[in-house]
């Protein structure tokens, strides 16, 4: 499978563009409470009637399985969080475990992916517009090539295709209309041969090593390193998702051409960049079988009505 057709059928399914990318050399203010994220979590609060809350904190559930569709995650799934970074399963003395949270992007990949893991991933494959059948999902896949230490970004979600393609799911759901983006630390940038250039990436090491910042909403740095951690493994075609939820509001539109702009920076690098909503996702696996029942009603009533 190469770039071009994933992007073909990306067109038709959620706006997808081809490339990679980040930025550098700023630091990003963080957003007061936005216009999406107030949207989001008023959504998630009204739909938490359903389950019993955390009575000492708001908008998270009294436990993780009351925040899941399948209402436990499976082994090999819990297996995958526990080895990967984020305190997600977690309480500690200062917060509840992330992924207890109404709000969790990772929960929302959970449910999103997790049924289809061992009953479905054709349909998946198929449902998302990828020419060959998904043959394996790992959640929270950290590269073990990273070519930067101590600790390699964690993916979200690898899928990999029976053809060895690898495509690299970044989750996003309130994280645009909130968070406060790093730039990217000086160990990134040693002398001689830069690490993306290194990697084949040269216009993914041009946009690292640029000034210029359009991005307030996208953690372009982030994407970038994912891009890196996917170069390091293998010479197998290889695709980051960016999956993201959209409001269809007006600080949602502003992402989504910060997103669109990340795409044209980088176009051209080996590595594929393509940019979906979960919407978007959705609507074309609506159409087919449940994975598992309940899996549709499930997710519209939550997350898409």
């Amino acid at each position: 499978m190469d770039g071009g057709s994933l992007t073909h059928r990306a067109a038709n399914l959620a706006q997808f563009t081809t490339t990679t990318g980040s930025q550098t050399g700023l630091t990003f203010k963080s957003q007061s409470m936005t216009t999406s994220l107030l949207h989001i979590e008023k959504a998630q609060a009204t739909w938490s009637g359903r389950i019993r809350p955390d009575p000492e904190r708001d908008n998270y559930a009294a436990t993780i399985g009351g925040n899941l569709f399948r209402g436990a995650l499976q082994p090999a799934t819990e297996k995958e969080f526990r080895e990967g970074d984020g305190a997600e399963l977690n309480d500690s003395a200062r917060r509840p475990a992330k992924m207890r949270a109404l709000a969790s992007s990772s929960a929302l990949a959970v449910n999103f992916f997790e049924a289809w893991r061992d009953t479905a991933l054709t349909g998946l494959a198929e449902g998302l517009g990828l020419p060959t059948s998904a043959r394996e999902i790992r959640f929270k896949y950290k590269p073990e090539e990273y070519p930067v230490g101590p600790r390699s970004p964690n993916l979200d979600l690898l899928l990999t295709l029976t053809d060895g393609h690898r495509v690299g799911v970044e989750s996003k759901f309130t994280e645009p209309f909130r968070k406060a983006y790093a730039a990217i630390a000086p160990k990134y940038f040693p002398s001689g041969v830069g690490l993306w250039e290194g990697a084949e990436l040269p216009h993914a090491q041009r946009l690292a090593e640029s000034f210029a910042s359009p991005w307030r909403y996208l953690d372009a740095p982030q994407l970038l390193k994912h891009m890196l951690g996917l170069a390091s493994e293998s010479k197998m075609p290889a695709t980051l998702l960016y999956l993201w939820f959209d409001t269809g509001l007006k600080d949602a539109g502003a992402h989504r051409r910060e997103v669109e702009t990340f795409a044209e920076r980088i176009s051209g690098d080996w590595v594929a960049f393509l940019a979906c909503t979960y919407q978007d996702a959705f609507a074309a696996l609506e159409t087919r079988p449940d994975p598992i029942a309940g899996w549709r009603g499930y997710m519209r009533s939550r997350y898409f009505s």
